[in-house]
């Protein structure tokens, strides 16, 4: 079959389309936005609203009040001591497993055998069931016949951890440690692999030691991550409640209860909808909070970094 030089010179029609360029963004994005309009924005809205009524669901009524939910909520003093134990449980369980973390990791990243199987076996912990593994934990931290007290107990004193006011909420820290720090590896371990080798080559030749190398040439090359780690890390903890709920509670005397388990308790133990929604809006501020300083502490990097 052969072509003539005319049919080669003509040119191809475009093909019709009825959607403008403008329009056609918009359309491939519509149903992403609609997803997240439902299930993100829309149940914010309606926390918000729910936090201005007084919602009886046995009767069936909703009546507003405004800010009484608010007011009776600071009241009882429920919101102030779960903020300040979880902002405890954040600081006895971000910087340890950010800090250990990253010593497993640059320990992986310097082995020449077997990085893939310790890897795997520092993962396990994330990719366990939570609400399970609390159990074991539970189970391990029983007074006087668990072998937390069997053994640490004996060395220390420090017995019947769960009952304990001052030692629940570090049992349940450590258990938060022990699933988080698997995760903080990975991340760790990837930023590690992206570290320009020719840098830390020409470091090595120029005398540095390792310390030295890890503190001028890694460690500013893993900064994004480590921003990324923390405020990922942070946020998990503002929300635990797997461990909390299965291991004490929220006791004794609400002193493990954090903020997601006083949102539990208040708005689906005891039906109360509108302090539920309070605190959830103390959450979702928090939260909101920690993702921009994300973003702030991220673009300085990125700033600095093009200098």
């Amino acid at each position: 079959m052969t072509v003539s030089p005319a049919a080669l010179l003509t040119p191809i029609p475009a093909a019709p389309t009825g959607i403008g360029p403008r329009i056609a963004p918009y359309l491939l994005v519509g149903p992403l936005m609609l997803l997240l309009f439902v299930f993100a924005i829309l149940p914010c809205l309606l926390t918000l609203l729910l936090a201005f009524f007084d919602v009886d669901i046995l009767a069936g009524t909703i009546r507003f009040v405004g800010f009484e939910n608010f007011t009776r909520a600071a009241a009882r003093g429920e919101v102030l001591n779960s903020l300040r134990v979880t902002f405890t449980y954040i600081l006895l369980t971000v910087p340890p497993s950010m800090i250990l973390g990253l010593l497993i990791a640059l320990a992986i990243n310097s082995l020449r055998r077997g990085r893939a199987f310790w890897q795997a076996v520092y993962f396990l912990p994330v990719a366990a069931t939570l609400v399970a593994m609390s159990i074991v934990w539970r189970w391990m931290f029983v007074g006087r016949r668990g072998i937390v007290d069997q053994t640490l107990g004996q060395m220390t004193g420090l017995v019947d951890w769960l009952n304990s006011p001052v030692l629940s909420l570090p049992a349940v820290a450590i258990v938060g440690n022990w699933q988080q720090i698997g995760f903080v590896v990975v991340l760790y371990l990837a930023a590690l692999a992206a570290v320009p080798s020719h840098q830390i080559d020409a470091a090595r030749v120029d005398g540095a030691g390792a310390w030295h190398r890890f503190w001028h040439v890694t460690w500013p090359a893993i900064g994004p991550t480590t921003v990324f780690v923390g405020i990922i890390t942070s946020v998990n903890a503002l929300r635990v409640f797997d461990t909390v709920s299965t291991m004490t509670g929220g006791g004794p005397s609400r002193s493990s209860q954090t903020l997601a388990h006083l949102m539990w308790e208040r708005g689906i133990y005891f039906f109360d909808i509108g302090g539920g929604s309070v605190v959830t809006l103390v959450l979702l501020a928090l939260a909101i909070a920690a993702t921009a300083l994300q973003r702030i502490m991220t673009a300085r990097l990125e700033k600095a970094g093009t200098r």
